[in-house]
């Protein structure tokens, strides 16, 4: 790898927010960290016969993405791996460290992707977080220019996973016109400044056709390209409301309906926003959404009369985020919908290699 950028902290806040147990509340618990752990899953699949798989996470912050991947069939079923963990924020990676410090076979690193990539044989290059959206689209191709280039002729497959913020999601309507914004971290469990970047944001076309021009440009023809949406509806900024008017807290009210202690209005769960400027197949697929989300509160309203409240809250409510939470799943069409819009590329060995 050639020479890193300078060391520095890159959030204000981060440690302070990823050591926070508030940072894992309901919603990361039992929707989102098991939709990336069955992310992750099927972008090991391909790499199961391997003897040893060699992973790179780029910017792996405090090693979250290390954790989700031992949750895989792969690696719970025994398939050996080694792992490295890149990353600009000197304090997160400290912070890896600190976690991971009994772990064989892990290592974190200083880096800037943009500067290259690590030497090594990297079976699965992933991410998580949406680490590529710092980049501009120029800084992005040539980083997975990169990539592809580091991976050509390889005899065996090769996987990569990018994620990236979605450009049409519902927490920042107001900014779908845009495709780079100051973006705040808003969100954040701690009690210091707001940290915030200029970050990118994508669609899902658009994502995929810079991966696959990136590839040929790198003499690498043969790949597939999966992509997903994340977290449709219930993204961090539907806490904060901090790009989108009158947005309903969305994701307080999920975790609210998985509380047994605490009844929660389905009234303001209803998902019926005006939408702003945007391709067909996105509006449609928002309108889609948005009918059977508010069909399952149609249907949990039902469930609950003649119940009490104790009753509705302890077992019908919870019953009701499962259901919203495979709604989400139904609609993951790649499109850039979510929070995180991310692209897992599989580059098949060579005969050659």
């Amino acid at each position: 790898m050639s020479s890193p950028r300078s060391a520095r902290t890159e959030y204000v806040g981060a440690v302070e927010h990823y050591s926070s147990p508030d940072r894992r509340d309901a919603v990361k618990r039992r929707w989102e960290e098991p939709d990336l752990v069955a992310l992750f899953g099927r972008a090991l699949e391909p790499l199961r016969a391997r003897a040893q798989v060699h992973i790179l996470d780029i910017g792996c912050g405090p090693g979250t993405v290390l954790e989700l991947l031992r949750r895989t069939p792969a690696m719970t079923d025994g398939l050996p791996a080694r792992y490295l963990g890149l990353d600009l924020d000197v304090d997160l990676l400290e912070l890896a460290r600190q976690r991971h410090a009994d772990d064989a076979g892990v290592e974190f690193a200083h880096g800037d992707v943009r500067d290259g990539i690590p030497p090594g044989d990297h079976d699965l290059v992933v991410s998580s977080g949406v680490p590529w959206s710092h980049l501009e689209r120029p800084d992005l191709r040539r980083a997975v220019q990169h990539l592809f280039t580091h991976t050509a002729g390889r005899a065996t497959p090769t996987v990569l996973v990018i994620d990236v913020l979605g450009r049409y999601s519902l927490e920042w309507i107001e900014r779908w016109a845009q495709t780079r914004w100051d973006y705040r971290m808003s969100f954040f469990a701690t009690e210091g400044e707001v940290p915030h970047a200029p970050m990118s944001t994508y669609d899902g076309v658009e994502l995929e056709a810079i991966l696959r021009e990136a590839a040929a440009a790198a003499g690498v023809d043969d790949v597939e390209v999966a992509r997903h949406d994340r977290s449709l509806v219930v993204g961090r900024h539907t806490m904060t409301g901090a790009y989108t008017v009158d947005l309903p807290r969305f994701r307080d009210l999920v975790d609210g309906l998985y509380d047994p202690n605490v009844r929660i209005a389905l009234e303001g769960l209803r998902l019926d926003l005006p939408l702003a400027d945007a391709p067909e197949a996105v509006l449609q697929t928002h309108q889609e959404l948005a009918a059977a989300w508010n069909a399952c509160l149609e249907r949990a309203d039902a469930a609950a009369v003649g119940h009490d409240d104790t009753h509705v809250a302890a077992v019908l409510e919870p019953a009701l985020a499962d259901d919203l939470h495979a709604v989400e799943q139904r609609f993951d069409r790649g499109l850039g919908i979510g929070h995180s819009l991310t692209a897992v590329v599989t580059i098949p060995g060579s005969a050659d290699g």
